[in-house]
């Protein structure tokens, strides 16, 4: 009868080895959790970021055009000014 307490505590360890496993199971699913919510959110703000990215380059652009129109606009001011001051030193 000496093997029944031995078993016994075999089994108690044994058993406490499985509540272990299953307690890190518990940790390591909820931790896999936590790590792909960020990992969501991460992805998330990438794509904003590249479309805010992609709507300040189409701003840059409408810009650079604007900054061309009126860098023209001032040449032709400029033309219009020299003329008008070579036709009254003209005169």
């Amino acid at each position: 009868m000496t093997d029944q307490p031995e078993n016994g505590s075999r089994l108690d360890r044994i058993e406490a080895i499985l509540l272990n496993l299953a307690g890190a199971s518990v940790r390591h699913d909820n931790e896999f959790s936590r790590i792909n919510g960020i990992l969501e959110r991460n992805t998330r703000q990438i794509e904003d970021n590249a479309r805010l990215i992609e709507a300040n380059s189409r701003q840059g652009a409408l810009n650079q055009e604007s900054i061309q129109n009126l860098t023209a606009s001032i040449q032709d001011l400029r033309n219009l000014v020299a003329d008008y001051i070579q036709g009254r030193a003209e005169t």
